[in-house]
């Protein structure tokens, strides 16, 4: 199992938000260590994506703050957050190749040309898409375009990977190769990943830690033991 630091990668203290007079997510807090392997465990609209949704920083919580690493993040956008996000329809660019997907960010972050090459073919050893790097996107398997997708996020190297139902597309066997992909590459890459799931089993399968979330409330977080029992 990985290492985890006693610092909190990740700190949420009172966040919430409502969608008019709806709450999406009542006040809550919440703390993720850098090398631990979260799932926000619940049923369908009880808040998880949304909770989601707030530490990527696609949404602004009405309530609370976001810390990563440190830093109040409460107010930055997505795209100045050290997070990267996978959704459940891959957010691929269908009429551009495998590498010219993965290699996107770093590009448009103007990184060096070698060193995207040598990123790119990193990380297309580490998903298994050897072979494929000329493919289009809509040439794909479901499973391969899953991979894509997660390769687009890994090369960024973000210090947080969230992942929305990431698997939910998959078929069962699919599903389970995925799985057993994740938990691989979770340690290799020493990152944080923190994924929604409506799925008990998945949750007890990938995470080493589990929140539940019921209605909007944060009602029970702790190691995938604790949980379980």
């Amino acid at each position: 199992m990985h290492q985890r630091s006693n610092l909190p990668l990740v700190r949420l203290t009172g966040i919430s938000k409502s969608f008019g007079t709806t709450v999406a997510v009542h006040p809550l807090d919440l703390t993720i260590h850098a090398g631990d392997f979260l799932a926000i465990l619940g049923p369908s609209g009880c808040g998880k994506t949304t909770l989601l949704n707030m530490i990527a920083g696609f949404l602004r919580p009405d309530s609370g703050t976001i810390e990563i690493a440190g830093t109040d993040v409460t107010r930055l956008g997505p795209e100045r957050r050290p997070t990267n996000m996978v959704f459940q329809n891959y957010g691929l660019f269908p009429h551009m190749t495998v590498r010219q997907n993965i290699a996107y960010g770093p590009k448009i972050r103007k990184k060096p040309k070698a060193e995207i090459e040598r990123r790119v073919a990193e990380i297309i050893e580490l998903v298994h898409l050897d072979g494929l790097e000329e493919r289009r996107v809509n040439q794909l398997s479901g499973g391969e375009a899953q991979r894509v997708a997660l390769s687009r996020v890994l090369i960024m190297h973000p210090k947080v990977l969230l992942l929305d139902e990431p698997l939910a597309a998959l078929d069962l066997q699919l599903r389970k190769a995925m799985q057993e992909e994740l938990r691989r590459i979770h340690p290799s890459i020493g990152g944080t990943f923190v994924f929604v799931t409506h799925d008990q089993e998945e949750a007890l399968a990938l995470a080493n830690r589990i929140a539940v979330m019921k209605s909007g409330r944060l009602v029970q977080e702790g190691s995938a033991e604790e949980v379980y029992a």
